[in-house]
């Protein structure tokens, strides 16, 4: 005989925060909405309960080589949670992507993008002859070793290599090498080496010497006969020449730790405040070091990619008229407009081919379409995004996996969304059910509750007033008990 599956998630006893001990029954398979007023103990359930012992206990049944690597949160303050699947959380304050995060890439729309391009492309050969869209060029580049992409010029006869997808990757072999592939070339700003030149060096006057390692510096320039207890801006100009540009230099000399710990006859090399910053970015790893580093410096365009990222000679191959990079400019909203004139540009035996990649680019694009973000471009930098469009962006990309048998928690979906959206961010929501997951929602939005099979209620009031669950039911059921 079969075991019946367990049809909802069953919390008893539950004291995260401010909640009183509640006991709530959540649907499994369902889009389910809690409501209430802010601080009543919504996200309190969601995130304090459900998604922390979702994932939670999903780390615990990795093995303890793995557990030790990945971050766990505490166990939550109830008495037990049954039936709980694995949970993702998409939250309301995603974390910040790094500059070289863009909405291309993080919605995996560039990949599909690249693939486009080496297949359906009209690259050009090293004399200048461009060479129409063709099936022989597509099978080329589907070929592996030495043999992918070569390709024979039909005018001059030259044999060369048409470029790859990964070569139209910036984050890897297609990157600019001038700047690397971040479309900025960076400039160590004099102005931000000196805090404030009415401090002494003692004090703090020199902003790069308060990076990691470089705090026994104004020591070194004291014992090379800097005075370090005036006012940099009271110091000669030899003395500021030496702080900024100073020769590297060993000097034997008493070192007092910041521990207390005094090193005789100490070999100290000295930085000047330019190399403090220099070598600081060259050697230190942390996101957080690098981010403290990038302040030193002021940023520009790339004079060589232009800010494209990508090697020039990337953007002679073109797919509809259009360059990679010309492309990736152009607002969501008006990619599929381009594929419509991509299709008019291809021969009739490459039709089908096109028809597969662009099926596939618009089932990834669609989701961001569905969610508002037409205006976004591909090139647009991921650290340059409000929240909601980083929330909606990983809800996109969620849905593209098609995972199923994940409780998936939201927090706030609907920030920032213009009201013309909601039903688009409704349309996604349910997709995410219909794959098979299990969906629990915390907004205020009202049309986005009502569209839930199931809502729970938690109120009266906020703080120590909220944490009581007032009303559980589908939309009809709570209507007849509140002026939903």
């Amino acid at each position: 005989m079969t075991a019946k599956l367990p049809t909802q998630i069953e919390v008893r006893g539950g004291r995260v925060h401010n909640l009183k001990n509640i006991d709530v029954n959540i649907p499994l398979h369902k889009f389910v909405a809690i409501s209430g007023l802010s601080g009543s103990g919504k996200s309190s359930l969601a995130m304090g309960i459900l998604y922390e012992e979702g994932s939670r206990r999903y780390l615990d049944a990795l093995s303890t080589y793995m557990r030790r690597r990945i971050k766990q949160g505490n166990q939550a303050n109830v008495i037990s949670v049954k039936h709980i699947p694995s949970a993702l959380a998409l939250r309301q304050r995603p974390t910040i992507p790094s500059e070289r995060a863009t909405v291309g890439t993080m919605s995996e729309t560039f990949n599909i993008l690249r693939l486009i391009f080496s297949r359906l492309g009209s690259p050009v050969c090293p004399n200048g002859h461009r060479l129409k869209p063709s099936l022989e060029i597509a099978e080329a580049m589907a070929k592996s070793g030495e043999e992918m992409g070569q390709l024979t010029c039909p005018v001059c006869g030259v044999k060369f290599y048409a470029p790859s997808a990964e070569q139209f990757a910036f984050n890897s072999d297609g990157a600019c090498e001038e700047c690397g592939g971040t479309g900025k070339v960076r400039q160590l700003d004099d102005s931000k080496l000196i805090a404030d030149p009415r401090l002494s060096i003692k004090d703090g006057a020199v902003a790069s010497w308060s990076l990691p390692g470089r705090n026994f510096m104004p020591n070194v320039a004291e014992h090379a006969g800097v005075r370090i207890d005036i006012p940099y801006k009271d110091l000669t100009d030899k003395e500021k020449d030496f702080v900024l540009n100073g020769p590297e230099k060993k000097y034997k000399m008493d070192f007092l730790s910041g521990t207390g710990r005094v090193f005789h006859n100490f070999n100290a090399l000295y930085e000047n405040a330019h190399q403090a910053v220099l070598r600081s970015a060259k050697t230190s790893k942390s996101e957080r070091a690098q981010k403290r580093i990038s302040e030193f410096f002021s940023y520009q365009i790339c004079p060589v990619c232009h800010g494209s990222r990508l090697k020039p000679e990337l953007l002679k191959q073109l797919v509809g008229s259009l360059n990679i990079n010309e492309v990736a400019e152009m607002p969501l909203g008006d990619l599929i407009a381009w594929k419509d004139q991509v299709f008019k540009s291809l021969p009739v035996d490459m039709q089908k081919m096109a028809n597969a990649l662009f099926t596939e680019f618009v089932d990834n694009l669609q989701p961001l379409l569905d969610l508002g973000l037409d205006y976004l471009t591909m090139a647009r930098n991921g650290n340059t995004l409000s929240t909601g469009e980083l929330q909606r962006i990983q809800l996109a990309r969620t849905l593209r996996t098609e995972t199923t048998g994940v409780l998936y928690i939201l927090d706030e979906p609907s920030i920032g969304l213009h009201p013309a959206n909601v039903d688009g961010l409704i349309k996604v929501l349910h997709k995410l059910v219909a794959q098979g997951n299990s969906l629990v929602v915390v907004d205020h939005n009202v049309d986005i509750i009502k569209a839930a099979d199931e809502i729970i209620e938690i109120g009266p009031g906020s703080g120590e007033q909220g944490g009581e669950i007032l009303d559980q039911g589908s939309v009809d059921q709570i209507k007849k008990t509140s002026n939903l």
